[in-house]
């Protein structure tokens, strides 16, 4: 054990990925108090868990292991991933989940003050923790309806006490909506553009790779003129956000995630150690390989569930 602490030691100083030997899996979990994970292509793809990985998660506890969830996802609202969390047989708690939807909200009424006004183009669950937080949301009329628009746009009257347009992934974005998104920035001196994330791709459970938040914050960035404040990863705001609220120590705090350009990127220049899982946007090793810079992760590995199998947790099944 002390001749595998050792070496994982000594491969952290250098550039190249290290990826984890089953050998070397207890040793590297005893570096961290603090295990910061992605959700969407590292504990489950859509509403499918990756296997093993409650067991993962379970030992982790058991050791006493902090472990917190934070995800780009603002489509969802915290209650609705205790939901995921439970029918996967995973222990959290609201205070566990950190989104990009939570740091939005809590950046808008940190600077704009409980009451203040936000046009939300985006899910029901970015409305609701805006609305946990004390924000008070703008809700035009028939900003869903699309037959009303077969003969071009109509005219957009805007809240002139709108003090930020907040976006993310909107699974019902309209017309209607950029259009009052965009006349918000266009219209009302001073007002905010926050973007809860800008990632590019959404992975699905089918398979499949859908437009993510970065689709619906490019279009209002171009059509409004105004580039956004983004609060998600791989930008500082979540990791500071979780500084303050859960005082962890950086140098024992490790990230996990399945993305470079957001969990790893997150981590690396946010000053915790990073480990890359190959379940979600990066497909194999090869393209691990090709990461650089501050989108390389310190480590690797196929799986975060094949940190039970290694351990030889009970209940685990060999992929």
């Amino acid at each position: 054990a002390a001749a595998a602490a050792y070496f994982l030691f000594v491969r952290r100083k250098s550039s190249a990925i290290h990826w984890l030997r089953p050998s070397e899996i207890a040793a590297w979990i005893d570096r961290y108090d603090t295990f910061l994970f992605d959700c969407d292509g590292v504990i489950w793809l859509d509403t499918n868990p990756v296997p093993n990985v409650a067991a993962t998660l379970a030992h982790l506890r058991s050791l006493n292991k902090r472990v917190l969830f934070v995800s780009n996802n603002a489509t969802k609202h915290r209650s609705q991933y205790l939901d995921k969390f439970s029918a996967m047989s995973i222990e959290a708690s609201l205070d566990d989940v950190v989104t990009s939807a939570v740091g939005a909200a809590a950046y808008f009424v940190e600077k704009h003050g409980k009451g203040a006004k936000c046009y939300a183009c985006g899910t029901q669950g970015l409305v609701r923790e805006l609305e946990d937080a004390g924000a008070t949301l703008v809700r035009p009329p028939n900003e869903l309806d699309t037959h009303i628009l077969v003969s071009g746009p109509q005219l957009v009257t805007v809240d002139s006490e709108v003090k930020a347009v907040v976006a993310g992934a909107d699974w019902n974005l309209t017309h209607r909506k950029l259009s009052y998104a965009v006349q918000c920035l266009l219209k009302v001196p001073g007002c905010e553009f926050i973007a809860t994330n800008g990632d590019r791709l959404y992975p699905a459970g089918d398979g499949n790779m859908y437009p993510g938040a970065g689709a619906t914050v490019r279009a209002i960035e171009f059509c409004g003129g105004k580039e956004p404040v983004y609060i998600g990863k791989p930008g500082p705001m979540l990791l500071d956000l979780l500084e303050r609220t859960r005082g962890m120590d950086k140098s024992r705090t490790v990230m996990v995630g399945d993305r470079v350009d957001t969990d790893i990127q997150f981590g690396r220049e946010g000053g915790v150690e990073t480990l890359l899982v190959l379940t979600g946007c990066t497909p194999d090793r090869e393209a691990a390989e090709r990461s650089k810079g501050s989108q390389r992760p310190h480590y690797a590995i196929q799986s975060l569930g094949d940190i039970a199998v290694a351990l030889g947790l009970p209940g685990c099944t060999k992929q």
